[in-house]
């Protein structure tokens, strides 16, 4: 498995020392029915019905240069929406721009914005299968994973991942954070979100610069769960007081 991914990155290095130009995916998001919030109660039913229509309209963008890459929401110009397009970011999962620079991803924190980063290591543990599909031409091989989500000293729950990515574009990127397959993930889907590409530019002038994430303070997903848990019992503490 080692050498796949060495090959592909050197592919990766090859492909950007013979172009001067960038890579652009754009994608699109759609929320699918899922068993647990159809028995939901009426008033979260009704968020839930409201973000799955928000959600068809939504765009994102992947850009990808010689650093690593960065995902991010296309914003919605126009749009009288607001609340019901940050109620779709929810339950999608986005909480703001993700960046992948060598080993580790970024991502901005829901809970505190830009002023901290999560910082993960790579999406590991895929299983890689023999199935393919054509997606907008290029050919895709799929690969499973799974998605953990820690509530705290609460049920956590797994979910199933399913991410369709393409060797022959070899790029180890895919929306949301989700990467380090052979190949640039086209489509991925997480329990009840899809992600799916719209539009490929293998030539693109779209750029980012990572200099920034030098200046923000980062931290484990685990060490912003423990912020977080510790600032809810202050708070309850405060309460009681």
């Amino acid at each position: 498995m080692k050498s796949i991914f060495l090959f592909i990155a050197i592919l990766s290095v090859n492909f950007f020392s013979a172009q001067s130009k960038n890579i652009y995916v754009q994608y699109t998001v759609k929320l699918q029915e899922d068993e647990i919030l159809a028995k939901a109660d009426p008033d979260f039913r009704e968020l839930f019905v409201d973000a799955m229509s928000s959600a068809n309209r939504m765009l994102f963008g992947l850009i990808i240069n010689k650093s690593g890459s960065k995902f991010y929401q296309i914003p919605m110009l126009g749009t009288s929406e607001d609340d019901k397009i940050r109620t779709s970011t929810i339950f999608i999962g986005f909480s703001g721009e993700v960046h992948q620079l060598k080993e580790h991803t970024y991502s901005e924190s829901r809970t505190y914005g830009r002023n901290i980063l999560v910082k993960e290591v790579l999406k590991d543990n895929w299983q890689l299968h023999n199935e393919t599909k054509m997606i907008d031409n290029f050919l895709c091989y799929k690969a499973s994973n799974t998605h953990r989500v820690e509530n705290g000293s609460k049920k956590n729950f797994n979910h199933p991942v399913i991410a369709w990515y393409c060797p022959e574009l070899p790029f180890p990127y895919g929306p949301n954070g989700y990467n380090n397959l052979p190949g640039l993930i086209l489509q991925l889907q997480v329990r009840n979100v899809v992600f799916a590409a719209k539009q490929i530019d293998l030539n693109s002038d779209l750029d980012f610069d990572p200099s920034f994430l030098k200046k923000v303070k980062t931290m484990t997903l685990a060490e912003l769960n423990t912020k977080i848990e510790d600032e809810m019992q202050q708070l309850k503490n405060s309460v009681k007081d």
